[in-house]
C-alpha cells in the first residue's frame, strides 16, 4: 500500500521499518499525486527492495483490511 492509505498506516504500526521507508512525507506525496510527476524524487524500486531484503518477520493482516485493497479486474 502507498501513501495515506489506512493499511498502510496499519502496517507502519506494527512495522517500523515498513513506516520509516514508506508512511515518510516524500513518499506519501509522491503517492498521493493524480497525475505522475515528470520526474522521479528518488529510487522507488530501490527502496522497496532494500525493504524486502531486510524483512525478517511476518505480520498477520486481518482478512477484512487485506481483502479492502483487493480489487478484481473484470
Amino acid at each position: 500500500p502507498a501513501g495515506a492509505h489506512p493499511l498502510a498506516q496499519y502496517l507502519g504500526s506494527v512495522d517500523g521499518r515498513y513506516g520509516a521507508a514508506f508512511l515518510d512525507p516524500p513518499w506519501r506525496e509522491l503517492f498521493g499525486r493524480s497525475e505522475p510527476p515528470p520526474a522521479e524524487p528518488f529510487n522507488v524500486v530501490g527502496r522497496i527492495l532494500a525493504y524486502v531484503a531486510g524483512a525478517g518477520a511476518t505480520h498477520p493482516l486481518p482478512v477484512a483490511e487485506a481483502m479492502l485493497t483487493c480489487k478484481h479486474k473484470l
